[in-house]
């Protein structure tokens, strides 16, 4: 019976020394900073796989978020170019399309008339303004053109994708809706105020391309 418990302790000795054995070259291996090898990742598990249509690539031009036409400059126009003193030795530029848009100048504003059907007008004028009421000028202005209609003031952003920037403000009122952007010129009480208003999608669209024209010279 001793014998027998001797030999189990004897074993029992050896796999626990095996044990320690197998444990010891374990940490030595992590220790020692050995990546795995690539050839033992599973397949599929590569997430970094150049060829994986379905990662997320920040240089994919597709995914640039600046899909649309019309958020982008216009660097070839096409139109009947307009030009407009705004301040000293600065011009506005825009172009206009002689077939759908007719152009009235007058001693404060400029004006241009859609003639593809139904009214929509851009209309360009001079505004007093300070720097601390512009934002809020915005959305009040547009109370000349709907009589105090709900107004949502849309923030600073660049005028349909032009090279200006405005604070935003659009309203609608008996079917026509109303945006305008007003532009704070630089040293200067004036702002540049750019407003439109369309019936539909089509009359929009249009006004938005002509804008999308613009730029300072």
């Amino acid at each position: 019976m001793n014998h027998i418990f001797k030999n189990f302790l004897l074993g029992l000795t050896l796999v626990c020394v095996i044990a320690i054995i197998v444990f010891s070259i374990q940490l030595i291996v992590i220790n020692s900073g050995i990546e795995p090898d690539d050839g033992l990742i599973p397949d599929g598990s590569n997430v970094n796989d150049p060829d994986d249509d379905n990662g997320d690539n920040g240089n994919d031009p597709e995914n640039n978020g600046d899909d649309d036409p019309a958020l982008t400059p216009n660097l070839d126009p096409q139109g009947m170019r307009h030009s407009f003193l705004v301040s000293d030795n600065t011009n506005l530029v825009i172009f206009a399309k002689e077939e759908l848009f007719d152009f009235e100048e007058n001693d404060l504003d400029w004006w241009f008339l859609y003639t593809g059907g139904g009214i929509a007008t851009l209309e360009i004028r001079h505004l007093f303004v300070t720097a601390q009421s512009i934002a809020i000028e915005a959305e009040v202005f547009l109370n000349n053109y709907t009589d105090g209609a709900l107004t949502e003031y849309l923030g600073l952003d660049s005028i349909r994708g032009s090279f200006i920037n405005g604070h935003h403000a659009r309203a609608e009122k008996d079917g026509t809706t109303y945006e305008v952007w007003i532009h704070d010129l630089v040293n200067s009480d004036l702002a540049l105020v750019f407003v439109i208003s369309y019936e539909n999608n089509e009359q929009r669209d249009a006004l938005y391309e002509m804008l999308n024209t613009m730029r300072f010279e």
